[in-house]
């Protein structure tokens, strides 16, 4: 993983050096004994240590081989690096919040730089206490922010980050009324949360939200609440019933029910015409809404997916939009998803890596592979520019942030991982990229800009005529695009 370029270092900004840790509050570190643990063995001159917490003993396989994959990630970036003054020592979280302190306790006594891990965010939950404070920050492979902590970033890919992306790129094509199908529970709530700010702050309307449970049988109803498919049902019979109505003025009196408009084909074309296209679908009436967002990808996708045309949700008049978790080459054969977006980053260098990965170990890799990858790509990259102080918190969150296997990452002072995603389009021969991802934080900056004063644009033309000349009058509406373009 490479330091971006474009932005103002913090030198070049009159702020402190590298090596100067930014000004926090201080915080009580909690006192940990460490005497039962052995002395780290000699350490060799100007060498990092870094700690890889994994839950190598869990009792799922499924979670073994995951974690397999992780520390083979890792050692791969190390050997691609060629960085042999970066140990890696592992330790076993257990899947657990219990094996993850005895994790963190051992990393401390091993004098670790830097931890990597853990992968659950109960475990992180449970470490984040301990590393408070002190000079050991983690890289934590999890992506729930709710358990964010002082020296803890997230690396996994947010759902917030997702909503951001494809929202503001739905906004951008016009596209500014959302419906959405939510999955019922705390993941769900979370995505809920999310969109409905993300579509306010960048000048958009949520317009109707349903949630379904995890039984893809009980999927039925809510896609149904979504498509207001009684209201429009209703509407449908009620206009068939006024062209019946029509066509029986117009016909013989002695003309059969199923003669009716055959026989008014000729003296009547548009009232034939008009009945043909009623007899073409269930439903009459718009829908309110130009996109309908589904975070979920995998089977509740595949499941969600084929119900929103049967429910006369027409894919062809309606966007319909998701997550990365949509980045699955199987949904090509999903046709209801074809002309789909979801962010996700770019696949050249991930496909790349794949190829590495196959080549070293013989299997591919899975998606979190990446992560743990350039997690030590990150940490060689800030011990290069900064040998005695690597992970300082300044350093860390370099607003120019990083370049890696999944693209531009940025750590951010409140613990998170900030990426700049692409957006696909799903087809029937496979992706296609439809936006690039932003190639460097200044380019992302510029575009997130870029929509905040479209989001300012779009609530003007929304006010009453009286009241956007009186706001222009008086510079409200200015110092409102102000406002809105610093967040």
């Amino acid at each position: 993983m490479a330091a971006c370029a474009g932005a103002p270092s913090p030198d070049a900004t009159g702020g402190t050096s590298p090596n100067t840790t930014i000004a926090k509050p201080v915080i009580p570190i909690m006192p940990l004994d460490l005497s039962a643990y052995p002395p780290p063995p000699p350490r060799p001159d100007n060498a990092v240590v870094i700690a890889l917490l994994l839950p190598v003993g869990d009792n799922r396989s499924s979670i073994r081989d995951l974690s397999k994959a992780l520390l083979n990630a890792a050692q791969l970036a190390l050997f691609d690096l060629d960085r042999r003054d970066i140990i890696l020592s592992l330790h076993d979280t257990n899947g657990t919040p219990e094996g993850a302190i005895e994790a963190v306790k051992q990393a401390l006594a091993a004098k670790a730089d830097l931890i990597v891990g853990p992968l659950f965010s109960t475990s992180v939950t449970a470490i984040a206490p301990m590393l408070a404070g002190r000079d050991v920050p983690a890289l934590a492979l999890s992506n729930d922010r709710s358990i964010k902590g002082d020296n803890i970033w997230l690396l996994g890919f947010l759902p917030e980050d997702n909503i951001d992306r494809i929202v503001t790129e739905s906004i951008a094509q016009g596209l500014t009324r959302f419906g959405a199908l939510l999955p019922e529970g705390a993941f769900g709530e979370r995505v809920h949360t999310s969109l409905r700010e993300q579509i306010a702050l960048y000048g958009g309307d949520l317009v109707q939200t349903e949630f379904y449970p995890a039984d893809p049988r009980g999927m039925f109803q809510p896609v149904r609440a979504l498509a207001q498919f009684e209201r429009r049902k209703q509407a449908h019979e009620a206009e068939l019933a006024r062209l019946t109505r029509e066509a029986r003025a117009l016909a013989p009196p002695d003309t059969p029910d199923e003669d009716l408009f055959a026989v008014l084909r000729d003296i009547a074309p548009e009232l034939t015409s008009a009945h043909e296209a009623l007899k073409r679908s269930e439903t009459l009436g718009d829908i309110p809404y130009d996109v309908v967002f589904m975070p979920e990808g995998g089977l509740a996708l595949r499941s969600l997916a084929p119900l929103l045309p049967y429910f006369d949700i027409d894919p062809r008049l309606v966007k319909f939009i998701g997550t990365g978790l949509w980045d699955d080459p199987a949904l090509t054969k999903e046709p209801p998803l074809h002309g789909g977006w979801y962010p996700a980053p770019e696949q050249g260098v991930w496909q790349r890596f794949v190829r590495r990965f196959k080549r070293a170990y013989g299997q591919e890799p899975p998606r979190l592979a990446s992560i743990a990858y350039d997690a030590i790509g990150l940490a060689a990259e800030l011990s290069r520019i900064a040998p005695d102080r690597p992970f300082t918190r300044t350093l860390l969150t370099d607003p120019n942030g990083f370049a890696g296997i999944d693209g531009i990452l940025r750590l951010t002072p409140d613990g998170l991982g900030e990426r700049g995603l692409a957006v696909h389009e799903i087809t029937a021969r496979g992706s296609r990229i439809i936006t690039a991802a932003p190639s460097s934080f200044v380019e992302h900056d510029r575009r997130r800009q870029a929509a905040l004063m479209l989001a300012t644009r779009l609530r003007e033309s929304a006010l009453p005529v009286d009241q956007s000349l009186s706001q222009q009058a008086d510079g409200t509406g200015l110092v409102q695009a102000s406002e809105g373009s610093s967040q």
